[in-house]
């Protein structure tokens, strides 16, 4: 993902907001935690990755449908490491360690403002069982999952954002 596209976001509470609605309402009306947020930033960046896109989707309602690893956390972490990641198998540890700065970052604000990683801990629900899956949703849920997928894009987005103005200077 190319961070200078970023550069035509002059304001960034205004950058954050737009992107923050806009992958509240994609998965409000698409669904796919994970999936959402990856393609929220390949519409950001204007990129088609489709092998990308794809590799997002058994992460839904935690790890297909265990309950395990969010899903959103997931994709914002697929997203961060498109920037900071490793780009060669030889750049060894110190590669590794380079790109999970950032995600480490991502992980800990996650974890502090929901007080757990795991989509059954945050939803409360096992969304593989389709009787509490329909129950969670009528209940409000989808709006607490967009919120979280939302939430995730904006921390993102900021990180990113910040990244570029630091690369410019």
């Amino acid at each position: 993902m190319e961070l200078s596209r970023l550069d035509k976001y002059p304001d960034k509470a205004k950058f954050l907001e737009e992107w923050r609605m806009k992958a509240f309402n994609m998965e409000m009306q698409n669904h796919g935690c994970s999936q959402v947020v990856v393609q929220t930033f390949l519409d950001l960046f204007e990129e088609d990755n489709v092998p990308l896109f794809k590799a997002a989707s058994p992460f839904a309602a935690g790890m297909s449908l265990t309950g395990h690893n969010c899903g959103a956390l997931v994709g914002g972490l697929m997203a961060l490491g498109t920037v900071f990641g490793r780009k060669d198998i030889h750049e060894g540890m110190d590669g590794i360690l380079s790109g999970v700065r950032p995600c480490r970052k991502l992980v800990r604000y996650f974890q502090d403002r929901h007080q757990a990683v795991n989509c059954r801990d945050i939803t409360g629900a096992d969304l593989a069982d389709p009787q509490a899956s329909e129950a969670y949703f009528e209940g409000g849920g989808l709006e607490k999952c967009s919120n979280i997928i939302a939430d995730v894009v904006v921390y993102v987005a900021d990180l990113l954002y910040e990244e570029n103005q630091k690369r410019k200077s």
